[in-house]
């Protein structure tokens, strides 16, 4: 008798369909004999004479030799079909590259048959019928039809698979399976396996990757894990988790399991369901979390299932911080946290029973019971008691929550945000944007030169731009500052040896660093006096200042986003006294000088707007004197009809006392003590540098134009000031 024989691994479609020559009487024989038959050759095969599965190694070592083989028919596609590819009955291998592409469907025809697509960029794979083997050397295809023949993704390629394959699939690139595989999977070494597809078995040697958004495999009968694959399981604490279904074993097989940072404001502390299976065999040999300050165990307690556990840690948030002004922001909220499971304060005579358990099943983030607690009398009293209310624990911080489910190095980034460190340093920016208010009186004063009639007094008018920052090594942390604004001013003859002015301006400032934004708007009067004794002169100055300050900060890691706002009011004050002596050499104005200044800087306190991350500032002040020592050139050029051209160059050394820091105390809105920050130093000994022209047009009417800035080892300030002065 002869058996019917069936191929278990590859299956051939056939366009001609099979005539049975059985008789009517016969037929129902012949069908019992035929499907008895095959039971027992079927189950022959399985026990006796298994044919083993086929490597990714043997696969690869088939297709090359197929590839070499001197009866093997290529046909080779270059360019975009304009009809069907259909092949004849010889072994045929069609190779798809450069700027090919397949039309309609691509019939294989007799004999067997590999696909090799070997294009960079890839492309979609479109229906396949009688083709062996599918060859994807390079490029992300994605599949959403139905394949008969196994599948080979090599270490360029990656496959998006929403359709349908009937075999194996070996995969030594990348391998996203949103829809079905029939036949085993296997994922190589330095390959990658992902998708929430249904596979029939699963072998990773190894990168899985599971999570709430990409979800995870359903692995009909067996899901293996070597040694060398890691498994990588993500979690979010909005969407919650992905569990892996397997119908059979689940061997884990020492290999790694690695749990990336968790996005999001995470405090669920419950199970996590990783693996159920039928049977579980093995543990994870090495869990890798990125997590800084929570700690996550695997759990084999319950029966044919992997669980994972998360906790706080030991390890104190300020570890993570990169400097001390972080390490001083944490600090004061680890003083602020509450403990780690609050007990409700009941009745001295009442006891709440604790609510049901949650299902350990869940994957999706635990939410509050909402059953009233069954309550138990220590005594039944003859009156009915009344429960004492419960008082709810503090609503955590989401900010805190979502710096918890971070690795290191987003948790330093995240503190640094937080921190509102910008804050400490508003008092240098802010006097370093009046700095040129000073600079434009004193100007004002060296070149009050009247002539004539016109030696009673004079009025000008300043336009400033102004700019710099602290800090420049920082580079996108530094605090930049860019000033523009209007300076008008007065002068008079009060004595033939002194003369006193006043002057009015108005400035804006805009303040820029790393998600930080700020902006000035400043009023300033103040009064000078000089007092001219032959060569020698004595220069004296005080200005106010009252600013309008408003910040934004923007804060974002790990899935927290928060829009902070502030407002508050600053003052500042300056005071300046120089001495300056007269060398008249040749046509050459020399005037050595010699000053001594102070700055003070005054703001309120203020709160931001915002959510979590928002910060109470404390109020703030700060001084600083100084000293500067330099000489100032002059050159008159005298031209025709009353004209004077004058160049000015002034250079100097300027030196500051005392704390050249500033300083500011805050605390989080909600759920932190206060801590204190440290801003930028300044830099204690800078060079001071100024250029200009003057234009004098007439004996009444004279413009002018400078450029003066003040550079240090760690800190720039330049202004360009443009005048006009008119005697009277």
């Amino acid at each position: 008798m002869k058996f019917l024989k069936f191929d278990l691994i590859h299956e051939r479609s056939y366009s001609m369909p099979t005539q049975h020559v059985f008789l009517p009487q016969h037929l129902a024989l012949a069908i019992t004999l035929a499907l008895g038959c095959a039971e027992v050759s079927m189950a022959q095969s399985v026990v006796g004479e298994a044919r083993p599965v086929e490597t990714t190694a043997k696969m690869q070592a088939r297709l090359k030799a197929f590839a070499a083989a001197p009866d093997i028919k290529t046909e080779r596609v270059t360019e975009a079909q304009e009809a069907p590819l259909s092949l004849g009955d010889s072994d045929d291998l069609v190779i798809v590259s450069k700027q090919g592409e397949l039309f309609g469907l691509t019939d294989g025809g007799g004999g067997t048959n590999v696909l090799q697509l070997d294009i960079a960029k890839g492309g979609v794979i479109n229906q396949i019928s009688n083709v062996n083997d599918l060859h994807l050397k390079q490029g992300e295809w994605s599949n959403g039809v139905a394949f008969n023949g196994a599948s080979l993704v090599d270490s360029k390629a990656k496959l998006t698979n929403t359709g349908q394959i009937a075999s194996a699939v070996h995969v030594l690139g990348i391998f996203d399976n949103r829809g079905t595989v029939a036949g085993p999977v296997f994922v190589g070494r330095n390959a990658t396996f992902s998708g929430n597809g249904r596979v029939d078995a699963l072998d990773v040697t190894g990168l899985m990757k599971v999570g709430p958004d990409i979800g995870a495999p359903s692995v009909t009968n067996d899901l293996k894990l070597s040694k060398s694959a890691t498994l990588v399981y993500g979690i979010d604490a909005e969407k919650g988790s992905a569990t892996i279904k397997v119908g059979g074993t689940a061997t884990l097989g020492n290999a790694t399991l690695k749990i990336p940072a968790v996005p999001g404001e995470y405090t669920d502390t419950h199970r996590r369901v990783v693996i159920d299976a039928g049977k579980i065999e093995g543990k994870f040999g090495k869990i890798d979390s990125e997590l800084a300050f929570l700690t996550a165990t695997p759990d084999y307690t319950v029966e044919k299932q992997v669980g994972l556990v998360f906790e706080r840690n030991n390890v104190p948030l300020g570890d993570a911080a990169t400097s001390s002004n972080g390490r001083n922001l944490m600090e004061s909220i680890e003083e602020q946290q509450p403990p780690k499971t609050p007990k409700p304060e009941l009745s001295s005579t009442l006891v709440a029973a604790p609510s049901p358990a949650v299902d350990s099943q869940t994957s999706s983030p635990t939410s509050t019971s909402t059953e009233p607690p069954k309550i138990i009398a220590s005594a039944p009293p003859k009156s009915v008691a009344k429960l004492q209310a419960i008082k709810p624990a503090p609503k955590p911080n989401a900010a805190i929550s979502a710096l918890l489910g971070t690795n290191k190095t987003t948790a330093a980034d995240a503190i640094d945000q937080l921190g509102g460190y910008d804050t400490a340093d508003l008092g240098n920016a802010t006097l370093s944007s009046v700095a040129p208010i000073s600079s434009g009186m004193l100007s004002a004063m060296g070149r009050n030169n009247p002539v004539g009639e016109h030696a009673n007094g004079q009025v000008w008018v300043q336009a400033i731009g102004n700019s710099g920052s602290l800090a420049k090594e920082l580079g996108s942390y530094a605090l930049k500052h860019s000033t523009k604004g209007l300076m008008l001013g007065t002068d008079w003859a009060v004595s033939s040896n002194w003369r006193l002015g006043i002057i009015g301006g108005k400035t804006q400032t805009r303040l820029d660093s790393y998600q930080f934004d700020g902006a000035l708007d400043s009023w300033l009067a103040g009064a000078y006096a000089l007092r001219q004794d032959g060569p020698l002169a004595l220069r004296l100055g005080v200005v106010y200042g009252s600013h309008d300050g408003s910040t934004k900060r923007h804060v974002a890691f790990n899935g927290f986003r928060d829009h902070l706002k502030g407002r508050y009011d600053a003052t500042t004050q300056q005071v300046f006294g120089q001495v300056g002596y007269n060398l008249d050499v040749g046509h050459f104005d020399i005037e050595p000088y010699v000053q001594v200044g102070y700055q003070r800087y005054r703001r309120d306190a203020y709160t931001e707007k915002g959510g979590d991350a928002a910060l109470q500032y404390n109020g703030q002040a700060q001084e600083h004197y100084s000293s500067d020592l330099g000489l100032r050139l002059a050159r008159p050029l005298v031209f025709d009809r009353g004209m004077r051209l004058t160049p000015r160059l002034d250079v100097g050394w300027k030196h500051l006392y005392g704390n050249v820091r500033g300083t500011s105390h805050q605390r989080l809105v909600s759920g932190g003590g206060t801590y204190t920050i440290e801003g930028v130093e300044l830099d204690r000994d800078s060079v001071l540098l100024q250029a200009g022209l003057d234009l004098a047009i007439s004996p009444r009417h004279t413009f002018g134009l400078s450029y003066s800035g003040e550079t240090g080892q760690d800190n720039r300030n330049g202004a360009l000031v443009g005048q006009w002065r008119m005697a009277f």
